[in-house]
């Protein structure tokens, strides 16, 4: 049995895994911006309080694999970029230390990468060798398998697609992001900067939203709201041009969504369909658009088919 860590900016969700299920599941608000020193003493009473539920030890789980919304070596130990949230990973004896506080050796991936390879394994992806998913939670995230293998380049960045430069949208950026980036044009991060420089959210009902999201969006929206409309649509063609993107890019047979959004995945993926049916090569048939299987325990199956094939000796 396993450890299993999904880390986001708002919760981390944590889960015992074993035979490709999670045998034992519960959130936690997320330590995205503390230091590891404070919140590894935190994780362990979480992950020890998580076992004895179960009825086991955290001693005597096999390991750990902790998927994060950072860039991670293909070697799995620490991160090779950050994006302002769980920086320490970044430091070479960062993994090390979570080792000596919990007792257990312990793998790091991407968290949009470990939740493409659990649909692909145990979800909407199963059986096939070549697929696409695309996370649509606080950012956006990308995850590759590639010829039955997921995909990770020389830094780990390899099909980390949420940073993609679409220039024809626009040239909005949130923050560090680049100049026509997905996520700062159509991630629910950009969304307060977005609602901030609109005059007509004077005259919108989406002013009545403390911390305005594309759920609050597609609600708006389907009540007639003229500038959650707008939001809506300008969302679902840049979802369509990354789905695009990664069908051009990788040639896989199908493109899975996920992510709390798709709640809303009545009005989301027709859109997307459309899109790729309209402009997309199929050379090799129709590709599939479909919803994730999993939720938000994706990440949690893919972190143990990511300790089966990287075990520590």
């Amino acid at each position: 049995m396993l450890f299993a860590a999904d880390f986001g900016g708002t919760t981390v969700k944590l889960g015992l895994v074993d035979g490709g299920a999670v045998r034992a599941k519960r959130t936690i608000d997320s330590p995205a911006a503390a230091a590891a020193a404070d919140w590894l003493p935190t994780l362990r009473d979480e992950a020890e309080a998580l076992s004895s539920s179960a009825g086991v030890e955290l001693p005597s789980l096999e390991g750990m694999v902790w998927a994060l919304p950072l860039i991670i070596d293909p070697g799995l130990g620490h991160a090779t970029w950050s994006f302002g949230k769980f920086e320490d990973t970044a430091r070479p004896e960062f993994r090390a230390r979570a080792e000596e506080v919990f007792g257990l050796p312990l793998r790091l991936d991407n968290d949009a990468r470990a939740a493409a390879i659990g649909e692909w394994q145990a979800g909407a992806g199963r059986g096939r060798n070549n697929l696409v998913m695309v996370t649509l939670g606080t950012g956006i995230g990308t995850g590759v398998i590639l010829d039955g293998a997921p995909l990770r380049g020389r830094s780990g960045m390899a099909g980390n697609l949420g940073g993609l430069s679409l220039t024809h949208l626009g040239s909005r950026t949130a923050g560090p992001l680049a100049p026509g980036c997905m996520e700062g044009r159509v991630g629910t991060r950009a969304m307060e900067q977005r609602l901030a420089g609109t005059a007509e959210l004077k005259d919108s009902t989406l002013g009545s939203e403390s911390q305005p999201d594309y759920r609050a969006v597609f609600s708006h929206a389907a009540r007639g709201d003229e500038l959650a409309i707008r939001l809506r649509d300008e969302a679902l063609e840049a979802w369509g041009a990354l789905a695009l993107n990664l069908i051009q890019a990788y040639d896989p047979e199908c493109v899975v969504f996920g992510g709390g959004i798709m709640e809303s995945a009545d009005a989301i993926l027709p859109a997307i369909r459309q899109f790729v049916t309209r402009h997309a090569v199929q050379a090799g048939g129709p590709i599939d658009i479909l919803p994730a299987q999993l939720a938000d325990q994706a990440a949690l199956v893919g972190c143990e088919w990511i300790w089966n094939a990287h075990p520590r000796p």
